[in-house]
């Protein structure tokens, strides 16, 4: 790649001389001068220049007297030749020598070093009339200068990008392989796109960034060209998304079950499902009581990551054993994101569930009872104690708030409940006021008078049976059962009225005495009827 012009520049006296600085013309006349021997690299040779660098070349060679330093200038298309070292020269003790130069100001696109090497007294400057000025000539692997200057037109740094799909634009080497690349969710590197520079020196290259976080609108992105014949070099440009190209997604927690019986909490634990994290990032879990105190976890390991994908996480967190009935307090916190979430779990006591559950076979579904009183017989477990309610449907099913009207209502009392017999029967006289009637029955555990015990085991509710009471002649106004003087099955129960604020049957069936078998506190465990 020289030029006529360019060589005839060099073979000037003139231009000798100005390469030299002017020095060879002060040192006066010259006797008996010999010139340097340039080994590397070797006149007419190519040097390969492509890794680190480009305008940097390492020059050694022998001849040169060790009380001087080399001179090299190199021809760059002016009248004056630039220098091309900056430092003193290494002399070795084999009488070779080093020194690194630079050719950073030749033309764009210029391979050819074209030089003349001397050497001048390391003290004075002064050209050593000793040493022969010579010239000297090589290759170099790639132009210091492209030809065409790796560029980014766009985006540029600082952009807000208003498309999550950019097309980058610039220019590199014809033929080379220009890659945009950035940092991704899992903290390394992703490729956006790749193209070829084109003959005129220009690439149009689309991109994705589907790899950045959720929510994430980046940072920026790397552009590096490469190929034969290009000038390896990378370009980072500083740019931001106006829309993320991934959707955020909504920080959340589930725990499952959201309620565990201590011996449940201590031994499976609960379930956890999160989202929202940075992906593959540390989740830090801490449980803490209702009071704020936290609490050790069982067989946790050193650390725990949310997925390399979109940030879910799913754990299981087991209690430590000596925990209390109580409202706990899962935390979960992305130690990168500083996403904090939350969910509350309950831990009950064990409560027994009694089976077989109740069943009412008198009255049936549907069936038309003539006179004041009605009587309800079923099936339990044997040795338990029964209780039944019967009220209007609309006291059932919560539809009517107000206290029922004496007469209308019944509902056994917790104290003298009706006993289920050796075969597993048990029945009640009720009387009532004329209507349209709703009953469900109840089995519970008894203390030792034969009263209900209010923490013990129940049953789950009985079926429900809707019958009518026809009044024979004169209906009478409130309840009154058959009083019993001893307290086999089949005689009649006096019962509670609902005289104070009942809110429906159902409801005084189930919180008398805690009864509800679905209690904040408690948990279902089968036992057979026949303990």
């Amino acid at each position: 790649m020289r030029s006529s012009a360019r060589r005839g520049l060099v073979a000037a006296p003139t231009a000798l001389a100005l390469a030299l600085g002017g020095v060879l013309l002060a040192a006066g006349p010259a006797s008996a001068a010999a010139p340097v021997t340039i080994t590397s690299p070797a006149p007419g040779s190519t040097y390969d220049n492509s890794a680190g660098l480009p305008q940097v070349v390492p020059i050694t060679g022998t001849g040169l007297p060790t009380t001087d330093d080399l001179v090299l200038t190199y021809d760059i298309g002016t009248a004056t030749p630039a220098q091309a070292l900056f430092s003193g020269t290494t002399h070795n003790d084999d009488g070779s020598f080093f020194v690194n130069a630079n050719f950073g100001q030749l033309p764009p696109g210029e391979t050819t070093v074209v030089a003349t090497v001397a050497g001048a007294d390391a003290q004075s400057g002064l050209a050593d009339p000793e040493v022969t000025p010579l010239a000297y000539t090589f290759e170099l692997a790639v132009a210091p200068n492209p030809a065409f200057p790796f560029t980014v037109t766009y985006p540029g740094t600082g952009t807000v990008v208003d498309t999550t799909t950019p097309v980058f634009t610039g220019t590199a080497q014809p033929g080379s392989t220009v890659t945009v690349t950035y940092s991704n969710k899992n903290l390394g590197n992703s490729t956006a796109g790749t193209g070829i520079a084109d003959l005129a020196g220009n690439y149009s290259i689309p991109t994705t960034f589907l790899d950045l976080a959720p929510g994430s609108l980046g940072t920026g992105a790397n552009v590096t060209q490469s190929g034969p014949a290009a000038q390896v070099g990378s370009l980072g440009v500083a740019f931001t998304f106006a829309t993320a190209p991934v959707p955020a997604i909504t920080p959340v927690v589930v725990a499952a079950p959201r309620q565990l019986t201590v011996d449940e909490a201590t031994s499976t634990g609960f379930a956890i499902t999160a989202a929202g994290f940075s992906p593959g990032e540390e989740v830090r879990t801490t449980v803490f009581q209702a009071d704020g105190t936290a609490i050790q976890l069982v067989d946790r390991e050193l650390n725990y990551y949310a997925d390399d994908d979109l940030g879910g996480y799913t754990d299981t967190v087991v209690l430590e054993a000596g925990i209390v009935a109580d409202d706990y307090t899962i935390s979960l916190e992305g130690v990168r994101s500083g996403v904090l979430l939350a969910v509350t779990v309950a831990v009950v006591d064990e409560v027994v569930l009694l089976t077989p559950t109740p069943v009412i076979t008198s009255p049936t579904e549907g069936q038309v009872v003539t006179g004041g009183t009605v009587t309800i017989s079923g099936t339990g477990p044997v040795g338990t104690g029964i209780i039944v309610t019967v009220a209007d449907s609309s006291f059932l099913d919560g539809t009517v708030t107000e206290a029922p009207a004496a007469g209308r209502f019944y509902i056994t009392d917790l104290a003298d409940p009706i006993l289920v017999d050796a075969e597993g029967n048990w029945t009640v006289s009720v009387s009532l006021l004329p209507g349209e009637y709703v009953t469900q029955a109840i089995a519970a555990e008894l203390n030792a008078d034969g009263s209900v015990n209010e923490a013990g085991a129940v049953s789950n509710v009985s079926n429900t049976v809707t019958f009518s009471l026809v009044a024979a002649a004169v209906a009478p106004p409130v309840v009154t059962p058959a009083a019993p003087v001893a307290r086999p099955a089949g005689l009649a129960y006096t019962g509670s009225e609902a005289s104070q604020g009942v809110v429906g049957a159902a409801l005084l069936l189930l919180v008398g005495g805690g009864l509800l078998v679905a209690a904040r506190r408690r948990r279902a465990l089968t036992v057979d009827s026949a303990e």
